[in-house]
């Protein structure tokens, strides 16, 4: 049988376009940049897994089974500028602490019914997620402004999930200690599971604390004071370390940025101890030190799981004029003797504190 000379190579001719294909397509990955992130840049515009700007104002991150998860106030384009209506609590996801993934609305403003208190024109401020280990049930709070009261009454608002993405549905509000109730806090769960409510009291500003009750919805017993940490202090963020509480925070200007505020205790109620301000450096993106806790406000201290002594402080650059365009400043927490400085790193990821 006679066969042409082209029938082995018409043979073979796909299999050598298949391995053509592939050696094109590897190339022209090879040459595509990546865009995942590599470090955090403190004070510059981060941008989730769509390349849209980060959404997750005053917030807080919860680590759970291996992700964390960062949940903040959640600003709409022409509607915050006015101060008086929020789209609710924003969530994104990460494994490393620098790529986000953005997983939604963990909590919406109700834009349509008009007889509950979650509705379009109230404000949600400084969102905090905890986890009940007793519950299995996890539990957003919120400043809370209902629509219509302005800043004048500020409520706890409680909102409840099966997981830590949501969506969770709003369950009720709470006052703290005084007839206009509180402003910033935050949601400390101790080594034994006891949550507490930490919180400036309105209107006399003076510090206060509260355990909540077991199943977390409200709390224990009357609101008592902090002894030793001074009136008008704000946006508060605790770790304990070593047996030691650290409370981080700000002093009380508005919008306007001022120094930081850092306290260590033995004992929740206190007495708390003032140390000297924790931040150290000077950032370049916006020309602005420590004076000005580098031009932004705290919101949270983040333990890193699976790194010994790595704690991350998180602040918030923001003003009601831009709301969305508000930035985030992470850095890392050097510890010396128990107590810790706040050093500012133009880039930076976790390897520095396995190289520390």
């Amino acid at each position: 049988m006679n066969c042409n000379p082209r029938c082995g190579f018409l043979k073979f001719a796909p299999f050598a376009l298949s391995i053509s294909l592939s050696l094109v397509s590897l190339l022209a990955n090879a040459q595509k940049p990546s865009l995942e992130k590599k470090v955090i840049e403190p004070a510059k515009e981060w941008l989730d897994n769509r390349q849209k700007p980060i959404n997750a104002h005053g917030g807080g991150v919860l680590y759970h089974n291996g992700i964390y998860y960062w949940y903040g106030e959640h600003k709409i384009a022409g509607k915050s500028e006015e101060n008086f209506a929020d789209g609710g609590i924003h969530c994104y996801t990460s494994k490393d602490l620098v790529n986000w993934t953005d997983a939604g609305m963990a909590l919406n403003v109700d834009y349509i019914s008009a007889d509950v208190d979650l509705q379009y024109g109230c404000l949600i401020e400084r969102p905090k997620v905890v986890y009940n280990a007793k519950t299995r049930k996890f539990l957003a709070y919120f400043k809370f402004y209902p629509k219509g009261n302005g800043y004048e009454v500020a409520n706890v608002g409680v909102a409840i999930s099966e997981s830590p993405a949501g969506p969770f549905n709003y369950s009720h509000k709470f006052l703290a200690a005084s007839p206009k109730g509180s402003g910033d806090f935050s949601m400390f769960v101790d080594d034994n599971g006891d949550l507490f409510h930490l919180a400036v009291r309105k209107p006399d500003k003076t510090f206060i604390i509260a355990k909540m009750r077991d199943d977390y919805m409200l709390p224990a017993e009357e609101y008592k004071e902090c002894i030793g940490i001074e009136h008008h202090t704000e946006a508060p963020g605790i770790v304990k370390i070593n047996g030691v509480y650290h409370l981080l925070g700000s002093g009380s200007t508005g919008w306007k940025p001022n120094v930081a505020r850092y306290y260590t205790s033995t004992n929740m109620y206190g007495p708390w101890t003032l140390q000297k301000n924790p931040c150290e450096g000077y950032n370049n993106v916006d020309s602005v030190g420590v004076e000005k806790t580098f031009g932004s406000q705290s919101s949270f201290v983040l333990k890193v799981n699976g790194i010994k002594d790595a704690y991350v402080a998180m602040f918030d650059i923001w003003r009601p004029e831009m709301p969305i365009k508000g930035r985030y400043i992470w850095l890392p927490i050097v510890l010396k003797q128990n107590k810790f400085t706040i050093n500012w790193q133009d880039s930076w990821n976790l390897d520095f504190f396995k190289n520390k």
